[in-house]
C-alpha cells in the first residue's frame, strides 16, 4: 500500500474506532473530499468489513444512528442547477458511501428493515456463494433507422454515425446529435428514428436534437427523431428516464410510454414506466406537466385520467385498477438512480430486487415467496452485489449465487 493509501487507512480506521480526534476527523473528511478511489478504499473496507462480528459489535444500534447523522451532516446535499432554478438532491460518492457502510454499519442513514410500521429492527444477513459481481456502469447500444446498431460501451469519443446528413457524436459517455434541417421550409426533409436502449447492467446519457438531455437508467430505451418538426417535440419510452427539456413554450415537448403521454414545455421530470411493474410514476422536479393517462376507461361515464403537477409531485397511474393518485415530495426518491443510489424508502422487498435485477444484471428466484419485508434509507449503486446484500443486513432470508446470474432467495 502506498503512503497516501497507509495515512488514509490509518485516519479511517480511528474514525471506526472513535478514537479519531477532531483534526484527524477533518483530515480524513478533506483526503475523502480530494478524490479518495473506490481501488484506495476496498481493501481498508474488506479489512474493516472482516472485523465486523455480531458478538461483539462495538456500537449499539444508537451509537450508529449517531454516528450516521454526524456523517450525513457532512456530506450535506448540495444544490444543482437546471435552468435558473437550484434543485436540492442527494451526490452521494463511493467515499461518502464507504463511510457509512462502515462507520455505521449502515447507509444514507440507519437502514432498517421492518415488518411492521410501528416496528423497526436490524438484522444480520447470511450470503453464500455470491461472487463479487460489479455494479452496472455508463453504456447502451444505439440503433439507427436502417437497423444498424453502434454498442456504445467500447465506442471512443468522436462521430460514431450519420444520419440523412445528421451527424451523431459521442463525448464522454453522451451522444449528441447536430441535425441537418431543410433551410428553405425549415423543417426536417423526413421524420427519421434513432433509438437509444440500455440492456441491464447500463445507463447512458444522450443530447436530444433539440438540445434536451436525457439520462437512461437500466433496461430503458428512447426512440426519437434525428430532427423535431415545427409543431412538437415527441419521443416514446420504456423503462426508467429522465429529461431535462430545452425551454421553448412554443413547442411542445411530449413523452409517450405504454400508458400515458407527458406534455411539458421547458422543466425536468423523471418517467418510470418498466413493463413489469404495476404502476407508472412521473415525477416533476421542477417546472409544469401534464400527465394523460392513455388507458381506455371501462366505465362508459369515467372520464381520462389526468393531471397538472407541480414541483416536487409524482402521478401514479395503476394500470389494472384504472387509478391515478398524486403523491407529494417525490423528486429526491424518484431521482436517485441518477444520483447515484438505490432509494429503499418504504420500498417492498420485490420492489428492491428488481432494482437489483436491472442494474447487476442478474435474475431473482424466489425459493419459498416473497418475504414480507420493507426498507427505509439507500444504498450506493457503485456497491458490488455481495457488498450490497450484506449491507441490507436481512435475517431470516438467505441469499445464494446459482449458475452466473441466478440469484436465490430462500429462509
Amino acid at each position: 500500500m502506498q503512503a497516501g493509501n497507509t495515512k488514509l487507512e490509518d485516519l479511517y480506521i480511528k474514525w471506526f474506532n472513535r478514537t479519531a480526534t477532531p483534526q484527524e476527523r477533518a483530515a480524513l473528511i478533506q483526503l475523502l473530499e480530494a478524490g479518495a478511489t473506490k481501488e484506495q478504499l476496498a481493501p481498508i473496507i474488506e479489512k474493516i468489513w472482516d472485523q465486523l462480528k455480531d458478538d461483539d459489535e462495538p456500537f449499539t444500534l444508537s451509537d450508529k444512528q449517531q454516528l450516521a447523522d454526524k456523517i450525513l451532516k457532512q456530506w450535506p446535499a448540495e444544490p444543482v442547477v437546471t435552468g435558473n432554478t437550484p434543485v436540492r438532491t442527494f451526490r452521494w460518492g463511493w467515499a461518502a458511501a464507504a463511510i457509512l457502510l462502515l462507520g455505521a454499519s449502515v447507509l444514507v442513514g440507519k437502514l432498517l428493515i421492518e415488518k411492521k410500521p410501528e416496528q423497526q429492527k436490524t438484522y444480520s444477513v447470511v450470503v453464500k456463494n455470491i461472487d463479487p459481481i460489479p455494479p452496472g456502469h455508463d453504456g447502451a447500444v444505439l440503433t439507427l433507422a436502417d437497423g444498424q446498431q453502434i454498442v456504445l460501451d467500447s465506442a471512443a469519443n468522436g462521430v460514431i454515425g450519420q444520419q440523412q446528413g445528421a451527424q451523431i457524436s459521442l463525448h464522454n459517455n453522451q451522444v449528441i446529435y447536430q441535425p441537418r434541417v431543410d433551410q428553405a421550409a425549415g423543417q426536417p426533409k423526413e421524420m427519421t428514428y434513432n433509438t437509444m436502449s440500455t440492456p441491464k447492467g447500463r445507463q447512458f446519457q444522450l443530447v436530444l436534437p433539440d438540445g434536451s438531455k436525457v439520462w437512461l437508467n437500466a433496461a430503458s430505451s428512447i426512440t426519437y427523431p434525428i430532427a423535431f418538426n415545427k409543431q412538437e417535440r415527441r419521443v416514446k419510452i420504456t423503462g426508467e428516464v429522465y429529461v431535462e427539456v430545452a425551454h421553448d413554450k412554443t413547442w411542445p415537448f411530449i413523452v409517450q410510454t405504454k400508458n400515458q403521454q407527458i406534455q411539458a414545455l421547458g422543466t425536468a421530470f423523471n418517467v418510470n414506466a418498466y413493463e413489469n411493474e404495476e404502476i407508472e410514476k412521473t415525477t416533476l422536479i421542477e417546472g409544469s406537466v401534464k400527465v394523460n393517462s392513455t388507458i381506455v376507461p371501462q366505465a362508459v361515464n369515467s372520464h381520462p385520467l389526468s393531471a397538472i403537477l407541480l414541483p416536487g409531485q409524482q402521478a401514479n397511474i395503476d394500470n389494472s385498477k384504472q387509478l391515478l393518485s398524486i403523491a407529494n415530495n417525490q423528486s429526491e426518491a424518484a431521482i436517485a438512480w441518477k444520483n447515484g443510489y438505490f432509494n429503499l424508502e418504504n420500498i417492498a422487498f420485490d420492489k428492491v430486487m428488481k432494482q437489483l435485477e436491472r442494474w447487476y444484471n442478474i435474475e431473482v428466484v424466489y425459493q419459498s415467496g416473497v418475504p414480507d419485508l420493507r426498507f427505509v434509507g439507500g444504498l450506493s449503486r457503485n456497491m458490488t452485489l455481495d457488498a450490497l446484500i450484506r449491507a441490507l443486513r436481512v435475517s431470516e432470508v438467505h441469499f445464494k449465487m446459482e449458475g452466473d446470474r441466478r440469484l436465490i432467495v430462500y429462509k
